[in-house]
């Protein structure tokens, strides 16, 4: 099931939240992943520049991140 909707780019992205733990670090970073609802979709994963030893507060942090902010990653991925 999809955290969040965006329109972006005449497509509708289903928006999900992960937390992942990169080798030789202690501290679990936030990352969204984005999946078009094109008939050939599209997935991206892009890790925030947020960390943290605690996955609670990445999850807290994820509910605080705004329509734009969203946007702008995934525009930021489609445009890079």
């Amino acid at each position: 099931m999809a955290w969040r909707t965006l329109a972006v780019e005449n497509c509708e992205w289903s928006v999900s939240v992960a937390v992942e733990r990169r080798p030789g670090s202690s501290d679990w970073t936030l990352v969204a992943g984005f999946r078009s609802s094109a008939p050939e979709p599209r997935r991206y994963w892009i890790p925030l520049p947020v960390s943290s030893s605690s996955k609670a507060a990445l999850f807290a942090h994820a509910d605080n991140l705004s329509h734009d902010d969203l946007v702008g990653l995934l525009r930021a991925q489609l445009t890079g």
